[in-house]
């Protein structure tokens, strides 16, 4: 089993309880829809260690304790104060033991992955359909700089990569696209523990890559970022990645402190941020889009009381909104109303996934309220776009 790589960590948890926190809905969206003390991190390292001792057998039982988690990272974060447990790993590994041992996963998670093994892509969509959100726009074959929207922010987010790019573009980037090549970078593949499935694609992906001569990628999806970035070298056995990877949020940091652009025209809102768990606590950015905003005319900034380290997941991590959508959709309305908390007119983020799911949020919390990339208020203080996208009522034609 692939637990077994992690039997010191899974022995380590003393049950401190500072992965659960001190109520349901204070940091483990887990524990929060679930309730129960095997849903929190502590919980499943009782269960892990079970497995390894005998006591209990992988089974259907404990689908939705392995598979319900978000995957957010707070856990792990809390855990740094104790036994520095790698909680995510451990739950990986779980994922891939029940798939390896052939016990039925969520349908939601299966079908996830074999749509996306059979059409490049997690929505099914031809070439053409997921190409849209390029209309107007020139690429650069060959520029060696690939600009990698990844499924969400194709599918279902059409003018705002289409506004991203038209941003990096104006602020003198290059920008090579896949086209009709593009496909997922993979995520759905391990996130559902299908590690064979995943090795091969991030072969096949890798050797695509760089047969186009790809030297740098800029993504807009910190899942994408964090694939080919972390799981692709760890898939292929690579010391590191060999093509460089931005987040968008790094690159539109760099348009601000290079004076790439320039903004004029002021914003004149009240403006919060929530942080993607996979772009702060997997990887200790933070600062980016708050550099951003400092930057930009009119913006009246406000945190959020759960921020940064501890901010609460949107609700759209590990796969949870495929396969059990009602915990994923409470987890967003318990984030929207940190935001409702702030008094703020706009929530921002950098992520499609939060993008979507605090959205959702926003219908069941039955507020009007936008969720906005930084990137889109970016375009709006340079004069790309007009300030019309900031409006609550204003709805994309996508």
């Amino acid at each position: 089993m692939r637990i077994e790589e992690y039997k010191d960590m899974i022995y380590a948890c003393g049950r401190c309880n500072y992965c659960k926190g001190i109520d349901f809905d204070d940091r483990c969206p887990e524990i929060f829809t679930q309730y129960w003390e095997s849903s929190t991190a502590r919980g499943r390292m009782a269960i892990a260690r079970g497995i390894l001792e005998g006591d209990l057998d992988y089974s259907e039982d404990l689908v939705e304790r392995i598979f319900g988690c978000f995957m957010c990272g707070r856990c792990k974060e809390e855990c740094k104060k104790a036994a520095q447990i790698d909680v995510i790993a451990i739950t990986k590994a779980m994922r891939a033991d029940f798939v390896d041992l052939g016990i039925k996963i969520p349908e939601g998670g299966d079908k996830l992955a074999e749509t996306a093994l059979s059409s490049g892509n997690i929505f099914a969509d031809t070439p053409s359909m997921h190409n849209q959100w390029a209309e107007g726009l020139e690429f650069t074959e060959g520029s060696g700089t690939l600009f990698y929207p990844g499924c969400l922010a194709s599918h279902r987010f059409k003018e705002k990569t289409n506004i991203l790019v038209r941003v990096l573009q104006a602020a003198g980037y290059t920008l090579d696209f896949l086209g009709d090549d593009q496909t997922c970078c993979g995520t759905p593949l391990w996130v559902t523990g299908k590690v064979a499935n995943a090795k091969q694609w991030a072969t096949d992906f890798l050797d695509k890559l760089q047969a186009r001569g790809v030297k740098e990628i800029i993504t807009p999806c910190p899942s994408c970022f964090r694939a080919f970035d972390e799981e692709y070298p760890e898939l292929l056995g690579l010391e590191k990645f060999p093509i460089s990877v931005r987040h968008t949020s790094e690159v539109l940091e760099e348009i601000v402190e290079k004076k790439k652009l320039k903004f004029t025209v002021p914003i004149n809102k009240k403006v919060t941020y929530h942080d993607p768990c996979e772009l702060g606590r997997y990887r200790d950015i933070y600062n980016p889009a708050r550099n951003v905003f400092k930057a930009l005319p009119g913006i009246e900034f406000v945190e959020m009381a759960r921020n940064k380290e501890e901010a609460f997941c949107c609700g759209g991590g590990g796969a949870v909104k495929t396969m059990y959508e009602d915990h994923s959709n409470n987890v967003a309305v318990e984030r929207i109303q940190d935001f409702i908390d702030t008094g703020a007119e706009l929530m921002t983020t950098i992520c499609p996934a939060c993008e979507l799911n605090l959205t959702h949020g926003t219908y069941a919390a039955k507020i009007e309220a936008r969720v906005l990339d930084v990137a889109e208020l970016m375009a709006v203080a340079a004069g790309i776009v007009d300030e019309e996208i900031l409006d609550a009522d204003y709805f994309p034609e996508d």
